[in-house]
């Protein structure tokens, strides 16, 4: 599997769910081609968005193998095999190595805080037990952890890592690490886990993002990161304006916590859309009731997508 360069908009695929949890193979494939059918770039497969923490392994696999078969190599996919632990992390690289992916991407462990010289031997070990092109994913809001820019300049430099996806929000650290990156002459693909940014991505020093909203919005988010490129600040302006009005969507369950609002909101939205049958959550999610997802239609009319 040849390092292939990636940049755009990859989609974090949502994992559609039966009530009893496991993986609805049909509508991941219907999924997957919606993303694909609205232009996106590629596909981060059994991410935070696919709820892979809250699914067992199995599902986890089904999930990742289903995507790489309905992409059939349209578009790069690159599968997350985050576990809580360096070994745990490499049986599951092990599991999905022979699917295809375009790349492989681990968060730091979690559960147990971790210092960066450990963050280091984490993903030096993945790398010397896995052939497939490795990511780093940093997300320090959900393992604790983050990975400092020196540490991931380090195993950039060493040929360890060829990417990361950086969902820290650290608008200052991002910057600390482009200039590592400049000035080290390393090679590594930038991605932006982020929301507001996808216009301005190139302007700090990104290769792409990869926004979770684009599970519902995917041409919106196209629409976005083309009007950053192009400099065209009026095609910019009418892009994030339907950002604004998507965001009304996290806003409608009056329980639960933020993720579990935007992931129902979106799972509601794409069941009514035909794109997917079920909008069950893995619990302990909390999935919308009938009255919050009377809400939604109006937004999809006024998205254009209802």
């Amino acid at each position: 599997m040849a390092n292939k360069e990636i940049k755009g908009v990859v989609i974090p695929i949502m994992t559609p769910l039966k009530p009893d949890e496991t993986v609805d193979v049909p509508s991941l494939r219907r999924l997957t081609n919606y993303l694909i059918d609205n232009g996106v770039h590629g596909i981060w497969a059994a991410g935070t968005t696919g709820e892979f923490a809250n699914l067992s392994d199995k599902e986890r696999l089904i999930s990742v193998e289903t995507v790489v078969n309905e992409v059939a190599g349209r578009v790069p996919v690159i599968g997350n095999v985050s576990c809580a632990s360096t070994q745990l992390s490499i049986n599951m690289a092990l599991e999905v190595q022979e699917m295809g992916l375009d790349g492989i991407a681990v968060t730091p462990p979690y559960y147990y805080p971790n210092a960066q010289d450990e963050v280091l031997d984490h993903y030096r070990h993945i790398r010397s037990r896995v052939g497939a092109p490795l990511w780093v994913y940093n997300i320090p809001q959900t393992v604790k952890t983050a990975v400092a820019p020196s540490t991931v300049a380090t195993l950039a430099s060493e040929g360890a890592v060829v990417g990361i996806k950086d969902s820290s929000g650290a608008g200052e650290l991002l910057a600390e690490l482009n200039v590592l990156c400049q000035q080290g002459g390393l090679s590594l693909m930038r991605f932006l886990g982020t929301s507001y940014r996808m216009a301005v991505a190139d302007g700090v020093g990104v290769h792409g993002v990869i926004p979770g909203i684009g599970n519902l919005i995917p041409a919106i988010s196209v629409e976005c990161w083309h009007a950053g490129q192009s400099g065209d600040a009026e095609a910019a302006k009418v892009a994030n304006a339907k950002l604004l009005t998507f965001m009304k969507l996290g806003n409608l369950a009056k329980g639960g916590g933020p993720n579990a609002a935007a992931f129902g909101g979106m799972k509601a939205a794409l069941k009514i859309m035909g794109v997917i049958d079920d909008d069950t959550l893995s619990r302990p999610f909390r999935a919308l009731t009938s009255e919050e997802k009377a809400g939604i239609p109006p937004i999809l009319k006024e998205l254009g997508l209802g």
